[in-house]
């Protein structure tokens, strides 16, 4: 009697789960892997587009991953599905990125163009860039508009396109006073010494210097400090008898704008300087429509950041923020909403009305 043959191996059980076949479940994992980082790329362009434009970078890295692994996926030749919608995103993603830095560079160069507008002498600085690049206003030779007991002291433009050294004159003694429109503590030094002030240029005892900058551009979503501070060279250039209220109302609560918020467009601010000067006439209108003198309001603000202020006591003092006050080239130390510390510190520099020197 012969055994029975045996079987080599056991039939297979027909409700056994059947064994996975080895690479598929990576395989898997890869193509849905580019689909995930494809769709986050593609996300990370659009958003950077409205809001923070160097998440493209971000977006065309997440993009080039996607296109490799969406390729991976179909070497593996498993769910290619979601491996094609990976690769496709991640070039959507790549081709969005690039858009975004092209548009990019083409707005910096219109930004750069824009700010060197063609008009008269040249540019502020030591060095002038080129020729009739920058139009500088007339009765602002020292970069700011100067106050003495006859109003404003008039000045025509500095050939050299540089600002001039302001110059005493009949006066005992000189104020400089640095400010940027949408600055805040601007508005509170002007608040509690601007009547001081306007009554020591009147006293003829010192002259006062207003210079008008745009740092806070840097947080503007408007350019409203540039716009602001050209304002304020059309009037001193065209109708400087109001100069000083212009000055003074623009700091007022109901015009000024808060560091981050829109200011007022170029028709409000030409309404506020109507409203403080009894009345522009067309020419200051027509300057602060067209933002004639805003490319010089942003220079002068670079040239005095760059450079230490002129007839300071000490020759590296530089301008830090704004307010900034310099009495007979000494600055204030004080709080600037402090009257009677700005008065004490006047009168120590003997430029306080009624004291001695």
């Amino acid at each position: 009697m012969t055994d029975p043959q045996q079987p080599a191996s056991p039939p297979p059980h027909p409700f056994a789960a059947t064994s996975p076949v080895p690479g598929r479940r990576a395989s898997g994992a890869v193509s849905t892997a580019a689909m995930a980082l494809g769709l986050g790329a593609v996300v990370t362009v659009v958003v950077s587009a409205f809001y923070f434009g160097y998440g493209a970078i971000l977006g065309a890295l997440l993009g080039i991953a996607a296109v490799v692994l969406g390729i991976l996926g179909l070497v593996s030749r498993r769910r290619r599905a979601p491996a094609i919608a990976g690769l496709v995103a991640g070039v959507l993603a790549l081709l969005g990125a690039l858009a975004l830095g092209v548009f990019s560079v083409v707005t910096l160069a219109g930004a750069v163009a824009d700010h060197v507008r063609p008009g008269a002498p040249g540019a502020v600085g030591d060095e002038p860039r080129a020729e009739a690049q920058i139009v500088w206003p007339e009765n602002m030779a020292t970069g700011g508009i100067v106050f003495d007991q006859d109003g404003v002291v008039r000045s025509e433009v500095p050939a050299s396109g540089a600002p001039e050294v302001p110059e005493v004159g009949s006066a005992a003694h000189s104020v400089r006073v640095y400010v940027d429109y949408r600055c805040p503590y601007c508005s509170e030094f002007e608040t509690a010494n601007g009547e001081t002030l306007e009554r020591l240029a009147a006293s003829g005892r010192a002259t006062v210097e207003i210079i008008p900058l745009a740092f806070l551009d840097r947080v503007s979503p408007d350019a409203y400090s540039s716009r602001a501070s050209g304002a304020m060279a059309c009037v001193a250039d065209a109708q400087p008898d109001a100069a000083w209220e212009v000055h003074r109302h623009l700091f007022d609560p109901a015009v000024q704008p808060s560091e981050t918020t829109n200011g007022l467009d170029n028709e409000a601010l030409i309404d506020a300087v109507d409203e403080a000067s009894g009345g522009a006439n067309e020419e200051v209108r027509s300057c602060i429509e067209s933002e004639r003198f805003v490319p010089f309001a942003q220079s002068l603000n670079s040239w005095v950041f760059d450079h230490p202020v002129p007839g300071a006591q000490d020759p590296e003092l530089r301008v830090t923020s704004t307010p900034f006050a310099v009495v007979d080239g000494v600055p204030y130390a004080g709080a600037p909403d402090d009257a009677q510390g700005f008065s004490d510190f006047l009168a120590q520099q003997g430029a306080a009305v009624g004291s001695v020197s």
